[in-house]
């Protein structure tokens, strides 16, 4: 899914946002922005995603300020936050009807800790989302679908998306494990911080590689571009029977390589909206093979 110029100015705009929070020199500022606004006037980015592009800005943002662990303090306040949230989503998840659906309403609802696609993650918006977990509707046929195909599935991979979030992906896995105990489960991580987005570390660190194999992708890329990761982790997903794959960096990254891949992300900025005609925080589930065969 190639980047349109509403992803374009997101990416400058994030930029921008780390020179300011670094209070970087005007000359520095001056600096990087021309860097970056030469890439963004190259022909490289034609056949680039949203994701590789923003990785690219990062990076020339970094030979200057050194953001590599910008949001460090924001990913460790939610991992704490959100274990600290774990038991209580757990109980919730048993005493509900169906343990499936009200797990994967709390994993889709944790895509809104996303400091990439929005300048403003609030945690009072976060709480009133969790709270609401049980109104949150999902396509009802893809539903049973994503049931049906873990029932007859042996192999599994779960490619995360952001820190704290990745908390609510450990309850579903749970989930997961104990509704179908024949699924090898593999979960992917991005292999170097980038934005908030859930690394080793933080899946190390909520306890999630205690319950499950997690693997790092090998890229700094807010997504997963099949042809930028690690060869391991692509043959991984390519002999996976079904990926489920958080986000729209995901999505972006992946869309159009025809697997058997049910995303599931919450719409978060005007492309998405636009794309999936819904409103701002409106979750998505939706597979991959359909979305081509519908294209």
């Amino acid at each position: 899914m190639n980047a349109d110029t509403e992803c374009l100015a997101c990416c400058r705009r994030k930029a921008e946002g780390l020179l300011e929070q670094y209070r970087v020199s005007e000359q520095i500022r001056h600096t990087v922005l021309g860097r970056v606004d030469q890439f963004l006037k190259s022909d490289r980015i034609e056949r680039m995603a949203a994701p590789v592009i923003m990785a690219e800005i990062l990076s020339i943002v970094d030979e200057k300020v050194e953001i590599a662990n910008a949001y460090e303090k924001p990913k460790e306040q939610y991992n704490q936050k959100l274990l600290g949230m774990e038991d209580a989503v757990m109980a919730d998840i048993e005493s509900a009807g169906d343990r499936f659906l009200a797990a994967i309403q709390y994993a889709v609802t944790g895509n809104y800790i996303d400091f990439g696609a929005m300048d403003d993650v609030r945690e009072e918006q976060l709480a009133e989302l969790l709270e609401n977990r049980a109104s949150v509707e999902l396509d009802k046929d893809e539903l049973n679908r994503l049931y049906q195909e873990l029932s007859q599935a042996h192999s599994l991979v779960y490619i995360t998306d952001n820190a704290g979030e990745i908390v609510l992906d450990k309850v579903f896995i749970k989930v997961l494990k104990q509704l179908y105990t024949h699924l090898k489960i593999t979960v992917v991580v991005r292999g170097f911080p980038t934005l908030n987005d859930a690394t080793y570390e933080d899946a190390e660190s909520v306890g999630l590689t205690e319950i499950v194999r997690v693997m790092p992708n090998g890229t700094d890329v807010p997504g997963t571009p099949l042809d930028e990761i690690d060869p391991k982790i692509r043959d991984l997903i390519d002999n996976a029977d079904l990926c489920i794959a958080k986000g729209q960096g995901n999505f972006e990254t992946l869309h159009g390589c025809g697997m058997n891949i049910f995303y599931l992300f919450l719409c978060k900025c005007d492309l998405f909206t636009k794309k999936f005609q819904t409103e701002r925080f409106t979750p998505v589930l939706k597979n991959e093979l359909r979305i081509v065969q519908s294209a």
